[in-house]
């Protein structure tokens, strides 16, 4: 029986020790790429999201402005479901601004142009979770806001 040299044995290890760091740069490479895939599809769903918040905003200021029915089943269900999308994929500071709209908008007798620059924070707070970061205002946004133009 012939036993090893203890450079057979070194050698042995090196060999370990390559295979090692190969299957471990592979996997590394594989959860970074899961990871960025993952994160794709959460910005897909996040833009998803705000779309059908921001069309169902839109459907309902207009009839609001050309004052008509906002009420019914199928319309509270349509709001529910847009506001259950800004709870799934909503930025906490878009829920922040939103909470703080609906909250001020229940105020009798409330400010209509405070209720505008709040309406605003939202469609910014979008603009930021969307783009990462924004140069734009609240009041850049002012003529974006369908309550201020039809």
């Amino acid at each position: 029986m012939r036993t090893k040299q203890g450079g057979e044995i070194v050698a042995e290890y090196k060999e370990i020790v390559v295979a090692l760091i190969g299957v471990s740069g592979a996997m590394i490479t594989y959860l970074l790429q899961k990871n960025k895939e993952l994160n794709l599809r959460i910005a897909e769903q996040k833009r998803a999201a705000y779309a059908i918040f921001l069309k169902n905003f839109t459907e309902i200021a207009v009839a609001v402005v050309h004052d008509e029915d906002i009420s019914g089943k199928d319309a509270d269900l349509d709001r529910m479901f847009a506001r259950d999308q800004l709870l799934l994929f909503g930025s906490d500071e878009v829920i922040k601004a939103y909470d703080a709209w609906v909250r001020y908008a229940d105020i009798e007798g409330h400010d209509v142009n405070k209720e505008t620059e709040l309406v605003s924070l939202i469609f910014l707070g979008i603009r930021k979770d969307i783009l990462g970061k924004t140069n734009v205002s609240p009041q850049n946004l002012d003529n974006l806001n369908p309550f201020n133009r039809g």
